[in-house]
């Protein structure tokens, strides 16, 4: 079997009369950084992977050689590249979809005997018993993203919606419930409402005369403020001219006794 440094040139097949193939590179994954979702010894790494290669074909062809424990996808090799490779998939009724390009896998094993038996496969053949291809390309691939664009089962998707809002009403009772307490949570932090600490307080006038003085006086303030800011501003540009005219006057002196030098021996 052909080696690119240190990588195992697998041809792709996806039947069993298949000639011409694409070829994927593998290796045993191994880096200095430790990643927990990447553990060393059980992680096979895989380059030049297409697009139209899903986790599960993988998983169900890597089976053969051991118990998969997760395949996980990346535009290109780094710590955190998986992570930006998922982003945004996982949220409620998003349309966010993983990229439709190149890209390489993580296949990671239960047991680290399964590395040595997936290096020493001769091709990665994506098809059955039957001959029957395991992932949809082509037409038939393009066709059922469209047909994923929009919504089969009205009645599991209107439960869905319903599931999540009455988990996010739930949630908002609660919080406000705990910023009307003032209840710590068990890390000690209070939780503080839009109505603050004290809400609903009894607005009576002499509580609304208090208000209202205190903010005529913090706009007097103010306008103090923004007048003495203009005065230390005028100051500091007088400074400035003034260091100007000094150092103007000073250059002269230099100038003068450069000129008034004589050559003295003795």
């Amino acid at each position: 079997m052909t080696e690119i440094e240190g990588y195992r040139v697998v041809p792709l097949r996806m039947s069993p009369d298949a000639k011409h193939c694409h070829s994927v590179y593998m290796r045993e994954h191994f880096i200095r950084l430790m990643d927990p979702n990447k553990p060393k010894g059980r992680t096979l790494f895989l380059l030049n992977v297409p697009p139209y290669i899903t986790e599960e074909s993988l998983q169900t062809f890597f089976k053969r050689v051991g118990n998969v424990e997760s395949v996980l996808f990346a535009e290109k090799p780094g710590r955190d590249e998986t992570a930006k490779w998922y982003e945004g998939t996982d949220v409620p009724f998003s349309n966010v979809q993983t990229p439709f390009k190149f890209k390489v896998a993580y296949v990671v094993f239960q047991k680290s005997i399964s590395i040595g038996r997936a290096l020493a496969l001769e091709s990665l053949d994506l098809y059955n018993s039957s001959g029957e291809c395991l992932i949809k390309t082509g037409m038939e691939l393009w066709h059922d993203d469209y047909e994923n664009n929009y919504i089969l089962d009205v009645e599991k998707t209107q439960k869905e919606i319903n599931d999540y809002m009455a988990a996010y009403d739930k949630r908002e009772r609660a919080a406000l419930a705990a910023a009307k307490t003032s209840e710590a949570d068990p890390d000690g932090w209070v939780t503080v409402g839009k109505d603050g600490r004290n809400a609903g307080f009894e607005q009576k006038e002499s509580v609304i005369g208090r208000i209202e003085s205190k903010l005529e006086k913090d706009k007097k303030t103010k306008e103090l403020k923004n007048f003495y800011t203009f005065q230390i501003r005028e100051s500091k540009m007088q400074n400035i001219v003034e260091l100007r005219q000094k150092y103007e006057e000073d250059k002269q002196k230099i100038e003068l006794l450069k000129k008034s030098r004589r050559f003295r021996p003795f």
